[in-house]
Formats: structure tokens, sequence, C-alpha cells
């Protein structure tokens, strides 16, 4: 049996589940799970969950899982989703059996980790200032106001924030104006700020279990992030691409460093130059793959059953 995290909307998910040809649960991160029993003593182990749309299935049996995403809750309030999280990780973690993927509670990592590590594994990174202070953003914005200017993405992979009056998505990422950069007060909420590089293309990478599928990304518009022109076809053409083994030498020393054994990677090659932005343990990998036609499913469904 096969257990599954998923994101709630995850096309791939579905792709992977008609390759398995096996016993699965799927675990969405919004599904309420009742946890019936966990039940353990020197002769056996028992751990009994169910839902509406599940009888009773005892988690013993599982030989695998894959984790894409979401969390074991019981949707009642903080406390008991606290409780729920902590004792399905000390009962999952714990098995030695093939695990896909990684707990995001057990990414004890940021943005800046991962970078900081890819530098040291010798990959370019773009100039990264981390700052809550306008005068220190300002030296950094004039230093390249003159090249290709800067821009602003999220620290944390929660992209939502809230106050009294409005909802924030911090999920995109965005130039530095002037304009901007006069209306921002003289203290800030820490902010993560990058050089801005005018790349030739940008490229995904999805790496699992040390295998490498990547895409070039050619974006005829210029936009900041290529993920708003993935409704428009016509202002994006993806392309298999294969990176030089170099670069995926030291893209696999990252993932090692993580303990991560899937997830995603983005890159930039400018100007003869390949430049590494961040790794994403649960990125969208289903617009690559049916793009390149790459059948990464299949490739999943024989680890998830072991035959691979």
């Amino acid at each position: 049996m096969v257990l599954i995290y998923s994101k709630d909307v995850d096309d791939f998910v579905n792709q992977v589940i008609d390759c398995l040809d096996d016993d699965f649960i799927r675990i969405g991160e919004s599904d309420k799970i009742i946890i019936e029993e966990m039940d353990f003593c020197n002769e056996y182990n028992s751990y009994i969950i169910k839902n509406e749309y599940m009888e009773s299935m005892n988690l013993e049996k599982i030989k695998s899982v894959w984790f894409n995403g979401g969390c074991i809750i019981s949707g009642d309030d903080d406390y008991e989703n606290k409780c729920y999280e902590i004792l399905n990780d000390a009962f999952i973690l714990q098995k030695s059996i093939k695990k896909i993927g990684k707990r995001i509670s057990d990414f004890e990592t940021n943005r800046l980790d991962v970078m900081i590590e890819a530098k040291s594994q010798g990959l370019k990174i773009p100039h990264t200032l981390i700052t809550s202070s306008k005068s220190q953003l300002k030296i950094f914005y004039d230093k390249y106001e003159s090249k290709n200017g800067i821009i602003s993405k999220r620290i944390l992979d929660s992209y939502l924030y809230q106050d009294d009056e409005f909802l924030y998505n911090f999920n995109l990422t965005f130039q530095i104006t002037l304009e901007i950069l006069t209306k921002i007060p003289d203290e800030f909420t820490i902010s993560f700020f990058q050089e801005k590089i005018i790349a030739d293309f940008e490229i995904r990478v999805i790496y699992i279990d040390g295998l490498f599928y990547s895409v070039s990304m050619h974006i005829f518009d210029q936009v900041i992030d290529y993920r708003t022109e993935l409704r428009n076809p016509k202002n994006l053409r993806m392309v298999p691409f294969k990176l030089p083994l170099l670069i995926e030498g030291k893209l696999d020393k990252v993932f090692k460093f993580f303990n991560l054994n899937y997830g995603s990677a983005d890159l930039m090659y400018s100007n003869g130059e390949y430049y590494f932005l961040e790794i994403n343990p649960t990125g969208q990998i289903s617009f690559v793959n049916n793009a390149c036609n790459f059948h990464i499913e299949n490739v999943l469904a024989k680890k998830l059953k072991n035959e691979y």
C-alpha cells in the first residue's frame, strides 16, 4: 500500500495514481482525518485512520510514502491539528520504508540556507540582500539601477499575509521601482531582494532520486516571473533541456545536503553562465512533464512500488 500526501490541486498526483496499479491512500492538505486508534505493544503496532471518503485503514500496511505537500489534520482546532501532525510524523517518519520527498515541517531550511549551500558547491547566485532598512535597500537599488535593477521575492514558502485591512499575496516575484522605493517606510518587515538578471532563458529542473528532468523556458515578453505566462502559450516556449554534467553534479550535492530525493530547482542561463535561484521540495511538475513528454509519473510510480 502507498501513502500519498498531496496538495489539494495537483494533476500530476492523479497521473501517478493512474500508473500505480496498487492500493493507495491519498491525504490532501485540507482533508479532515480521524485517528481511530494508535495501539502499540511488544507484540504488534496498529495505527488506524478514516475519513468520510475512506473506511478504516491501518497505516501499518503502507510500504512506501510520497510527500508532495499537505499533512494530516483533524480540522477541529489548532491544538488538535498539531497533535495529529506530531503523532502522525512520529509514526511515519521512523518507519523503514521507501520515502519520496520530505515532510515540509521536516524541511528545516529556508531560501537563504539553500542559496548559501548552492554557492558553497560552486553554483553562481544573484547578489542578494535581506534587510528591513530603507537606507540599506536604497544603496542596493542605486548599485543596480543603471544595470537591470532589483527584484523582491518571498522568504517563506507560505505566501499570504493578512493585516486588518488587506490580504497580501507574495507568491510572485516583482521588480522594485523608484515609485515603490519612494513609498516604502524607513523600517519595514524583513524582506528578500536580489539583483535582476536578464536571462537568455530560465530552467526548471525536476529531481527524483538522482535523476534529472530539465526544461528550458523561453519567454518572448519582458516579464519578471515566468509563472505569469503559463496560461499564455504564445509568449512561452518550453523545450527539453540537458544540463551540463558539472551543473547536475553540483545540484545533486545540494539536494543531498538537505536530504531531499524529490523536488524542483530553478536556474537561469545568462551570458554563458548558469545561476541558481531556489529549490522547491513540492514544486509544480505537471506543466513541465506534459510539455516535454517526460512521463515522470511512470518513474515515480515504479519507485513507490520499489520497482525502479
